[in-house]
């Protein structure tokens, strides 16, 4: 797919911006990652079909999101993890796909391949080049390891039971307070591949709505390479 490198460039800015807009107008969840305004957990027991579905909601405005675990491939000698973020509310026109080769350990750390696909177009891959660039520009994860908890999700109120529509669940309770104001987070080892249950922010909810399994891509058509010229593949 050959594109001029403005046409080009202005197109993956519309693909990413669409989450992240929705996610950090007025009101909404400023401080997530760039892949769609999730946390950006690292990954928790990652397992081919496994996933979780979420409704994240800012404003009295809702956005299903789900997050599933594709398969396993090494991405130059280190274990890396196909990942689908799928997004579907009304201003979407239909359901958004994210489908990303991720590294979550080790110095290759990171989202190394991505294919795209928006409402009614076909799939794109992102130029390896452009994936390094966006890189530099990921926050770290949070990890659900280490002596004091997880890494960036504030301090450990304790440990809790937790009921949202997915069913109930034992959670470690973390709570983060920023300029914005104060954010919970309720962790479990029983969600995959994101370990997390439920979070509340200072205009914003998140609750774990489904538990998946058996999960295959939602990504139709054979992807098209984003051809950016000037850029290598």
């Amino acid at each position: 797919m050959m594109l001029s490198k403005r046409i080009a460039m202005t197109l993956v800015a519309g693909l990413m911006a669409v989450p992240v807009l929705w996610a950090q107008r007025p009101g909404g969840m400023g401080g997530m990652n760039p892949f769609g305004g999730m946390p950006s957990f690292g990954l928790q027991n990652p397992t081919a079909g496994s996933g979780a579905e979420y409704l994240l909601t800012t404003k009295g405005k809702d956005m299903d999101m789900s997050v599933v675990i594709l398969g396993k491939e090494d991405y130059q000698g280190t274990p890396g993890y196909w990942m689908e973020l799928r997004m579907v509310n009304s201003d979407l026109g239909g359901e958004m796909v994210m489908k990303m080769l991720v590294v979550s350990s080790g110095a290759e750390q990171g989202v190394k391949r991505m294919i795209m696909q928006r409402p009614g177009q076909p799939p794109m891959e992102m130029p390896t080049m452009m994936m390094g660039m966006m890189q530099q520009h990921q926050p770290p994860p949070v990890t659900t390891k280490g002596e004091n908890g997880p890494s960036g999700a504030g301090e450990l109120v304790g440990e809790e039971s937790v009921s949202v529509p997915a069913g109930t669940f034992t959670c470690q309770h973390y709570r983060k307070t920023d300029a914005r104001g104060t954010t919970d987070l309720w962790i479990t080892t029983q969600v995959t591949p994101w370990a997390l249950a439920k979070m509340t922010g200072p205009d914003a909810t998140m609750v774990l709505k489904k538990v998946l399994s058996n999960e295959t891509t939602h990504i139709t058509g054979e992807p098209q390479k984003l051809n950016i010229p000037g850029m290598p593949q």
